[in-house]
């Protein structure tokens, strides 16, 4: 069973770590759709992130999405360490499973990023801005599925994914109905298959 997160997480900061889990790279860029903090809210959030070792800095090459350049002005991306899984509550099994092209980034994080930092806090170049806003993640996507009336199986989301089918039940628990807190329901078809959907709000009168 997954473990219980140690780490308290604010629902700005469990999007951020939930999409860039989901990537196979790790990486925080671009961030979902769905977030509402921006500028220098989005700037404290990840300094914060970054202080409790649940990101980092690392350098990426020309043309890859962009957190900001360092002293020597090359392009440095942010992901997510092996302390921001954890916080997210994934155990060592659900780890393994990543592709192997993550995990030898991931041991990558150990460098030390203490000098370049001050100038990779600064606001995204407004073209990186821009490659991040038309971006959409998995997480967005389905969330758009499930806003269907005739709903979507496991294995729907599974095939537009590649997750596992025990990260798509974690996040119908543990983002959708527990930090979204929007009403997920499911029923059986006459198929046999069992499909979920995003219940539409009644209104109060």
């Amino acid at each position: 069973m997954p473990k219980t997160p140690s780490t308290k997480l604010s629902d700005t900061q469990l999007v951020i770590l939930s999409a860039a889990a989901q990537r196979a790279d790790h990486s925080l860029l671009p961030f979902p759709q769905s977030l509402t903090a921006k500028g220098a809210a989005l700037n404290k959030v990840i300094e914060t992130l970054s202080r409790r070792k649940l990101v980092v800095e690392r350098r990426v090459v020309n043309g890859e999405t962009e957190w900001g350049r360092d002293q020597e002005n090359r392009p440095v991306g942010l992901f997510i360490t092996d302390g921001g899984l954890l916080a997210l509550g994934l155990d060592e099994s659900e780890k393994d499973e990543l592709p192997k092209a993550a995990a030898s980034k991931t041991s990558q994080n150990k460098k030390p990023t203490a000098r370049p930092r001050h100038k990779a806090r600064k606001a995204p170049p407004p073209e990186a801005k821009k490659r991040g806003a038309h971006a959409q993640t998995k997480q967005d996507l389905v969330i758009q599925m499930l806003r269907r009336q005739s709903g979507v199986s496991v294995d729907d989301i599974i095939a537009k994914t590649n997750w596992q089918p025990h990260s798509v039940r974690g996040f119908f628990s543990g983002l959708v109905r527990k930090k979204l807190k929007l009403p997920l329901v499911s029923d059986v078809g006459k198929d046999g298959v069992r499909r979920y959907h995003i219940a539409p709000i009644a209104s109060k009168t």
